[in-house]
């Protein structure tokens, strides 16, 4: 520690292009880089045995598959400190990962082991509107719960996240969708400014009008190869209430349930921009039970009586019914304990244009898969959800200054998936991840077939190793490396953050 504390010094005093890297591969880059963060922000730098670090790199995390060993964590308070880290890890060479939420379930996307260092957000979690109410500033270290419940005393709301406990950052750079995605597109479209650190230290704010507009569409869904977001600029949008809550129905009403999510797709969401669905199958083998749930948003104060007629009676009668009038904060607060901390987790994403046979196909595959696989993996719960994609979904995104995804509107409305699968024994990870890419491999081999999918990946609900950059247009992709190469032309939030989709490996 004595040679460690001397080399600290040296670094302190010494300007940063000076560093040997002779030195940095002697010691170790990571060694190095922890002890200046902690010479210099001593109660914000947190080693293992440390309460601090244990709350880092255990509590804040979604699910257990991505409990992280780093060699320190630096838990900056202010854009500078940001900066700081980021200028030091990249002098040393240190390997690094950036958390924000927490929520993606991937090892190694938002922790990282070993010699690495993790940069956590949760002081970085600033709000403030504008003065006149059109703008909320967010800082990376919030929860969706975190911006609505600051919104719920103005009567507003943030084109943002339908689970309350994931995080800004994660869900705006991998494009966001919300329960008012028809009415104004994906949340990063809502996005008016980016404040962020580039590679080099500099720290930089992206407009759609100013230098940095490449930068601010690279953001909108191009994912954490460019730079550390430290803050986003929301548009508000009116909100005391809403009509929001849940439907449970019974197996018995698996086709009803299965119609009224076709149909929703094809006629119901493209009539009524104000309604959103988000229709789930859940299944728990061991038990032989399958549920069928709706979870049902309507912006507005007066219920609409058409809607969602296919998820009520005379149509389909829930056993369980929790839709009402009420404040979108306090709906997403109330239902965070149905994704419950500390379980295993693993996603994989596909999608389909809307087509009845497309719906049962998803749903057959995947129950019989589960049941064939992964009977056995206890304590197991698999889901899949359709997310509606409409015209006016996709729309918004050309009237906000465009970005990367480029999906075809013409062949809109979609069908976005997620799959889910939730367990409890580290023993079991294999078993789960194989069954999930063949399961998902099935499915996308009928809908193929019948000429039902579609080519668009949603980044945040993927798998890891599935090509979301690949279903991008080849023209934005090409676009998106030359940004990556402007603005960090070294690669270090490629290389030595290794963790999120990186535009370069597609």
């Amino acid at each position: 520690m004595a040679v460690l504390a001397g080399i600290v010094a040296l670094l302190v005093a010494t300007p940063a292009f000076a560093i040997d890297a002779a030195v940095t591969s002697l010691y170790g880059g990571e060694a190095i880089a922890c002890s200046k963060l902690k010479f210099r922000y001593p109660q914000y730098t947190f080693f293992p045995g440390t309460s601090g670090y244990a709350y880092e790199t255990r509590t804040s995390y979604w699910s257990a598959t991505t409990f992280s060993s780093p060699a320190c964590v630096f838990v900056p308070q202010d854009v500078q400190q940001v900066s700081y880290a980021v200028t030091t890890i990249t002098l040393t060479l240190s390997k690094f990962a950036v958390r924000g939420g927490g929520h993606m379930p991937i090892p190694g996307y938002n922790g990282i082991d070993g010699s690495g260092i993790l940069l956590s957000s949760s002081n970085l979690t600033a709000l403030s509107l504008s003065p006149d109410k059109s703008t909320v500033s967010v800082g990376p270290g919030n929860r969706w719960r975190d911006v609505y419940g600051y919104l719920k005393p103005s009567d507003l709301a943030a084109v943002g996240g339908r689970v309350g406990h994931v995080g800004v950052p994660g869900l705006l750079l991998g494009g966001g969708i919300s329960f008012y995605s028809s009415q104004y597109g994906f949340a990063s479209d809502n996005v008016v400014k980016y404040q962020c650190v580039l590679s080099s230290g500099l720290v930089v704010e992206a407009t759609a009008t100013n230098a940095y507009s490449d930068l601010f569409w690279a953001l909108r869904g191009g994912g954490n190869s460019f730079c550390i977001v430290t803050r986003f600029d929301l548009k508000t949008v009116p909100s005391s209430k809403v009509w929001i809550g849940i439907a449970q129905f019974g197996q018995s009403q698996a086709a009803g349930h299965l119609d009224g999510v076709y149909n929703f797709g094809k006629y119901g969401a493209p009539s009524d921009p104000k309604a959103a669905i988000i229709p789930t199958v859940l299944t728990f083998p061991a038990s032989n039970l399958t549920i069928y749930v709706a979870a049902k948003f309507y912006d507005s104060q007066t219920d609409s009586p058409n809607a969602f007629e296919n998820f009520t009676a005379p149509k389909l009668t829930p056993v369980a019914e929790s839709y009402s009038l009420q404040p979108l904060s306090d709906y997403v607060a109330s239902t965070d304990a149905l994704q419950p901390l500390g379980l295993r987790q693993e996603f994989r994403t596909l999608s389909s244009i809307v087509h009845r046979d497309a719906v049962q196909i998803i749903h057959d595959t995947f129950l019989s898969g589960v049941n064939l696989k992964l009977s056995t993996v206890k304590n197991l719960q698999a889901s899949f959800t359709f997310q509606p994609v409409t015209k006016d979904f996709l729309s918004h995104s050309a009237k906000t200054g465009g970005n990367p995804q480029g999906i075809d509107i013409t062949k809109a409305p979609y069908f976005w998936i997620v799959e889910n699968w939730t367990w409890t024994e580290a023993s079991d990870d294999t078993l789960v991840r194989t069954a999930a890419d063949q399961i998902t491999a099935d499915i996308n081999q009928l809908l193929q077939a019948r000429s039902f999918n579609a080519q668009y990946l949603y980044m945040n609900d993927a798998g890891k190793g599935q090509p979301v950059f690949q279903s991008y247009p080849a023209a934005n992709l090409r676009k998106l490396k030359a940004i990556r190469t402007k603005y960090d032309p070294f690669k270090i939030y490629t290389n030595l953050l290794p963790g999120g989709w990186k535009v370069d490996n597609a």
